[in-house]
């Protein structure tokens, strides 16, 4: 099913992966940022891009398909497995480019610094910048970095290597952290200048996206 025997196996390619990450602004300008969610549903994947303009704080595209995946069960921390491939076939085919990409899914905020944004990441054929965001923090731990600040940062021991960031009119956060081609302060200030609500919409135009399929 995979090119991997073993979990061992897995864990040396996360490992070894982990120190081709790069951690700094290979993008100048950006722009374009396409926002992508995955769902698994029974034995199918769905899969949504939404590309926001943040210059004109619009919407100027939208696209989702669907995927039978090499397996659907839920194994944590390996999850580009299933993922990665079903990434990349969605943005081989889009017209529109974005300047970078915000997946929902780990990216150093993982037990090896290898979660499946940094899989993306490192796959693409571009210097693309991806950031990797989830609604738990499955790795690491929360502190305060500022007392004038709603933002915590996620450490692994002393290492900083993400940010909480409050999602809208909640008191839940999302984390955010580097996939690939991206400095960690860029990737915050990326990520706070697009509308936080869009991972929303985006959400539930995917739900309406696998209910009419």
């Amino acid at each position: 099913m995979t090119p991997f025997s073993n979990l061992e196996e897995i864990y040396d390619y996360q490992k070894d992966n982990a120190k081709k990450i790069r951690v700094e602004d290979m993008v100048k300008d950006i722009n374009l940022i396409g926002i992508l969610k995955l769902k698994f549903k029974a034995d199918t994947a769905y899969l949504g891009i939404l590309i926001y303009n943040i210059n004109n704080k619009k919407v100027v595209f939208t696209d989702f398909k669907s995927y039978i995946p090499i397996f659907t069960a839920y194994f944590p921390s390996i999850l580009f497995l299933n993922q990665t491939e079903i990434y990349l076939d969605l943005i081989n085919d889009l017209k529109l480019i974005p300047d970078c990409y915000i997946i929902n899914s780990s990216g150093q905020i993982h037990p090896f610094s290898y979660g499946g944004a940094c899989d993306f990441g490192l796959r693409l054929k571009t210097n693309t910048p991806v950031i990797g965001y989830t609604k738990q923090l499955l790795f690491g731990a929360l502190k305060k970095i500022s007392d004038n600040s709603e933002i915590y940062g996620v450490f692994n021991e002393k290492l900083l290597i993400g940010y909480a960031i409050p999602k809208p009119n909640s008191k839940k956060y999302n984390y955010i952290s580097v996939g690939n081609n991206i400095s960690l302060e860029t990737a915050k200030k990326v990520f706070l200048s697009i509308d936080l609500n869009l991972m929303s919409i985006l959400k539930q135009r995917l739900n309406s996206f696998i209910i009419n399929a």
